[in-house]
């Protein structure tokens, strides 16, 4: 079983790839499986309590998240100039950056196998009051929930897990929760704990139908099915 979510992009989306530097950062075309889980963990704290985010953690952590991409998408790549903190001179310098604009809905499904009827309705709860998925800014407007037996074959691939047809493709380099996090360690305002990022990183497949190139943008267009 699962949980399907749309959401249509209000603003230009953007979000650092994994692989990218901070001066010559690429954006990925979805949001990570990661970021996801991170939105609902921090809505639910803002809504519940500390407490109730650490048993939504403990559903989620392991939770499969899955996506279908808005049918075309257009990457638009900017430079512009940064402040690097880490030199602590005030001093900017260029850096490369990506944005992208989507014609059509992302929906993101979970697959909530097992789960108690009380826990997806929280989770019903928490996707609508995720407003951004991304860099701050990037904009999503939540259009609805659904209860599905099986994702359509619009829904893009994970290397290695499951079946696909090889073609025009470009790799979204993912990344999820670790197996063996604790909640302490996603917690940034723990100093004890880190976040080691092993055993997290994943690879979608996304079929394309056409791709285009120019001074500044690349198209695609992306396989329904």
């Amino acid at each position: 079983m699962w949980l399907e979510l749309e959401y249509l992009p209000a603003s230009l989306f953007s979000f650092k790839d994994i692989n990218a530097t901070n001066t010559a950062a690429t954006s990925l075309l979805i949001p990570t499986p990661f970021g996801v889980k991170m939105g609902l963990i921090s809505i639910c704290i803002q809504r519940y309590d500390i407490e109730k985010a650490r048993e939504l953690f403990n559903l989620i952590k392991g939770m499969k998240i899955n996506f279908k991409l808005p049918r075309e998408m257009v990457v638009n790549k900017t430079f512009g100039r940064i402040n690097d903190l880490r030199q602590k001179t005030g001093r900017s310098k260029p850096g490369y950056r990506e944005y992208v604009y989507a014609k059509g809905s992302l929906k993101i499904a979970c697959d909530i196998s097992g789960f108690a009827e009380t826990d997806v309705s929280l989770l019903k709860i928490l996707f609508r009051g995720i407003n951004y998925f991304g860099k701050k800014g990037s904009f999503m407007q939540f259009k609805g929930v659904t209860l599905l037996e099986k994702l359509d074959e619009g829904y893009i691939k994970l290397m290695g897990k499951d079946d696909f047809t090889a073609g025009r493709s470009i790799i979204q380099f993912t990344e999820d929760i670790p197996p063996e996090a604790t909640f302490e360690d996603i917690n940034i305002y723990d100093s004890d704990n880190s976040l080691k990022r092993v055993n997290n990183k994943q690879m979608h497949i996304v079929n394309l139908e056409n791709a285009l190139s120019g001074d500044g943008y690349q198209y695609y267009k992306i396989c329904s099915g």
